[in-house]
């Protein structure tokens, strides 16, 4: 019986007339001649940052060992898009609704596809990362198209610098060798397909634009579709809400990192979409995102926080907005007299200060608000906020991370504060 075909041989065989689509499209054709609107290239970096967010996620966290043969941190291209992003924010370029649709599309097949056949995502895989050998062709017309200087603006187009064929010769190696097996390849060649398609849907949308309000996803490219402000004012009023109640609390840097950070941006503009709402709605659907956050680590104590800061912000902001802002104030006090209900701020102040002298001060500094934080985590699990503590108290107890001075504080707080609820 003849040898069949690696993998890798198949996929440039039975998608190669994917390649000179792509390149007649109008997108790219105003590219080559240097007449693309700035507008459509940042949308571009959107597009592709929603997609790449979602794929890497999956892909990272897949329990798949052939994907995990071929994944390697090193694929990622999500902080590279950030980064061009980052560098154009100042230029406040509107969001393309239908490029923002057409990328949550291909998300959804993603998703899809981890579910039912986590290996299929290796298509995905293969055309994302195949496109880095178009990119370095394209990345001196992104520079002269834009006039950038150096890597501004283009690190997504010129991802591997001058080492673009070798890891390409890498990626093929590694995709031949972990699909060993001819039964496997279908699906991953089904899967390419699928993604040419969505990307030439995408491309499609990229030129002409049709701008429209502001998506969610330009904060968080893994938000999927939820309301945001559409007054600038109020986007950047919470993003520094965000920021604040993130450094109030080190345990959000430390457990949840970068990714966690950016879910934490696009939850906080759509909590600053609900003061157009009467009070027991924001408190309900408060209520509602509080139990699913507190369910994955993150107890009320800092959603209260957060929704002051939120408040705050927003009033420096925006002042003649004041009274309408004020629900959030009302909604930070309602979680705060949930947790006094069940322990007084005078016992809790006391717990408190036990902990703090019993770890000392420098350690207090810098682990930010940690009996806050285990009193209200376990004060939530009494209101049936289930699974809230499990989290927190797991992480404050690793003894690869905390010393057994720590952990014996933590410890002694959780009997203590365990003891006075029951």
């Amino acid at each position: 019986m003849a040898q069949k075909d690696p993998v890798m041989v198949r996929l440039k065989t039975e998608t190669s007339a994917y390649h000179a689509k792509f390149e007649s499209l109008p997108y790219f054709e105003s590219l080559i001649a240097h007449q693309l609107p700035l507008a459509c290239y940042v949308n571009q970096l959107r597009g592709l940052s929603i997609i790449h967010s979602v794929l890497e996620t999956e892909i990272a966290n897949t329990d798949s060992e052939i994907v995990a043969a071929v994944w390697e941190d090193g694929l990622r291209k999500l902080p590279l898009l950030k980064e061009d992003l980052d560098f154009f924010k100042p230029r406040v370029i509107p969001d393309d609704r239908t490029v923002v649709d057409a990328a949550l599309a291909m998300t959804q097949h993603i998703r899809l596809r981890q579910v039912e056949n986590p290996v299929s995502l290796l298509g995905y895989l293969y055309v994302l990362e195949g496109s880095t050998l178009g990119n370095s062709m394209h990345q001196p017309d992104i520079i002269q198209t834009f006039c950038l200087g150096g890597l501004n603006g283009c690190a997504y187009y010129t991802s591997y610098a001058d080492k673009v064929r070798d890891n390409w010769n890498r990626f093929t190696e590694k995709m031949n060798q972990a699909l060993d097996d001819p039964s496997l390849h279908d699906n991953v060649i089904e899967s390419a397909h699928e993604a040419f398609a969505g990307l030439k849907t995408l491309y499609e949308a990229l030129y002409p634009l049709t701008p429209g309000d502001t998506h969610i996803t330009r904060i968080n490219p893994e938000a999927g579709n939820h309301p945001m402000p559409e007054d600038e004012r109020e986007i950047e009023a919470a993003l520094a809400a965000s920021q604040k109640a993130w450094d109030s609390f080190t345990y959000y840097r430390e457990c949840f990192g970068e990714r966690g950070k950016r879910f934490s941006d696009s939850d906080i503009c759509w909590l600053a979409t609900l003061h157009q709402f009467d009070a027991d709605t924001v408190k309900k659907q408060v209520d509602w995102l509080s139990r699913l956050l507190a369910g994955r680590g993150m107890p009320t104590v800092m959603m209260e926080y957060t929704l002051k800061c939120l408040h705050q912000s927003l009033v420096a902001a925006i002042p003649e907005n004041e009274d309408r802002y004020a629900v959030f104030l009302t909604v930070a006090d309602e979680l705060r007299r949930q947790r006094t209900r069940r322990l007084p701020e005078t016992q809790q102040k006391i717990i408190i200060e036990e902990f703090e002298n019993q770890v000392g001060s420098k350690l207090s500094r810098m682990n930010t608000n940690v009996p806050q934080l285990i009193l209200s985590a376990l004060i939530d699990e009494e209101n049936g906020f289930e699974g809230a503590s499990s989290i927190l108290e797991k992480w404050y107890t690793d003894r690869d991370c905390f010393s057994e001075k720590w952990i014996k504080a933590v410890n002694h707080t959780i009997k203590k504060v365990c003891t006075y609820l029951s």
